[in-house]
């Protein structure tokens, strides 16, 4: 029996703390501390009853020093990488979460302004992400997602660019050096050529934000219709 998937999450904001810095910053700089939390209910179906096994939970943290008011694109960018890659958060629900967090913060920075427009602004978000699994446990194949990849037309149409600032490849997590080559989504988020071109042909979607270009429908195996370089 194929196993499905239920995911919700909430979040709670609160500030920590609103600092008034010794020297003039340009604008308000926001550094927020997320932790997530991830609950797994599997329900396991038998054939004349259901049991229910004992919810699991993961924690993690992580903490950003981010520029909302002044570089908000940016902002939002490494607030993504921060849910994808360190938080494990679900791609599918990255995008809603961002503005989430990201219009919270600046709602809380305007509800606690007692200084001046240039301050620290130290905001914690604890974000509950609930998972919940139904179906049987035969094959673990079965509970894999079940990926559509995007089409070679969409692939190889995907444009190169410069990296004007230091930036990290959400796929391999590896850093992409200021000057260097990148390929560019039509969402603006830069990869590394080989590693969005593996991605995509196993999901359409950008890992970083909800952006999905063309499928590939013509049916065949995925990861074995474009050559990457030597």
């Amino acid at each position: 029996m194929e196993r499905r998937s239920r995911v919700s999450h909430r979040c709670r904001l609160s500030t920590l703390a609103v600092i008034e810095p010794e020297t003039e910053l340009p604008c308000t700089q926001f550094l927020i501390t997320i932790k997530s939390t991830t609950f797994t209910i599997n329900h396991a179906s038998y054939e004349e009853n259901d049991a229910v096994l004992p919810p699991t939970s993961e924690y993690y943290s992580h903490e950003l020093q981010l520029d909302l008011l002044m570089d908000e694109n940016a902002s939002r960018g490494k607030l993504a990488e921060a849910l994808l890659s360190e938080l494990h958060f679900p791609p599918e629900h990255c995008a809603a979460m961002v503005d989430e967090v990201a219009n919270g913060a600046v709602a809380e920075e305007a509800s606690s302004r007692p200084f001046s427009d240039f301050m620290v602004v130290h905001i914690e978000a604890c974000i509950d992400v609930f998972v919940e699994q139904f179906g049987g446990f035969e094959e673990e194949e079965a509970a894999a997602p079940k990926f559509v990849p995007a089409s070679r037309a969409a692939i190889s149409k995907l444009e190169t660019a410069t990296v004007e600032e230091s930036a990290v490849c959400a796929v391999c997590l590896e850093e992409m050096a200021v000057g260097s080559d990148a390929t560019c989504m039509p969402c603006s988020h830069l990869y590394h050529w080989g590693c969005i071109v593996e991605w995509l042909q196993k999901s359409r979607v950008c890992p970083m934000c909800r952006f999905s270009l063309p499928a590939d429908l013509s049916g065949r195996k995925t990861g074995s219709f474009i050559l990457l370089p030597d």
